[in-house]
């Protein structure tokens, strides 16, 4: 990951390494539509990142194709659950790419939902899904706010980089603490209370 200042560059292997996937952040003056497939100019791209590391542009000089998207930082919604329906993952809880975390907290959101679940009766599935929803409500919005906050960073908005550099080291704690939780137990106990 490359970090610089309004924008930032990420890439990674894919498919054992057959693959480079890269995604270039860049500030945009127009407003774009939303979509994951609207073309983009590979020389636009490439043209952002003059000037940086080396290996950006030699990866950049292989693309002959590239998609352009908006981020849209949007707020959980107020209410996921009503009656015998909930929400879950984006629906319920959008999330910006700068933790790498939508999809895995909706996996998170699906076994939490499938653990009250399987424990409830066919007369308590709304208070079951009122429970799912309490359970996953403070922490997809911590992980939402540490996106929003890692985006920051990563796009250097800082006056003195070091305080950057230093919120990055000191954000690993934040990162353990994501990736090593366990939904399930948390769940099993919401199950419970339901009696």
């Amino acid at each position: 990951m490359w970090l610089g200042k309004g924008k930032h560059f990420l890439s990674f292997p894919v498919r054992s390494g057959e693959l480079i996937n890269y995604v270039g952040f860049v500030p945009a003056d127009a407003e774009m539509k939303e979509s994951w497939s609207a073309p983009g100019d590979p020389d636009v791209l490439s043209r952002e990142f003059d000037g940086w590391d080396p290996r950006i542009g030699m990866l950049l000089s292989e693309v002959d194709k590239t998609f352009r998207w908006a981020l849209y930082d949007r707020e959980p919604l107020p209410i996921w659950t009503r009656g015998r329906l909930t929400l879950l993952g984006d629906a319920a809880h959008p999330m910006l790419p700068h933790l790498g975390q939508g999809a895995n907290q909706s996996i998170e959101d699906g076994m939490a939902l499938a653990t009250i679940l399987a424990r409830a009766t066919r007369a308590n599935v709304p208070a079951a899904l009122l429970a799912y929803e309490r359970l996953r409500r403070e922490r997809v919005a911590a992980v939402q706010r540490g996106a929003r906050e890692n985006g920051m960073r990563y796009d250097s908005s800082y006056a003195d980089l070091g305080v950057r550099d230093a919120e990055i080291s000191a954000h690993a704690a934040f990162r353990r603490r994501l990736y090593d939780h366990d939904v399930v137990p948390e769940a099993q106990a919401a199950a419970i209370s339901l009696g």
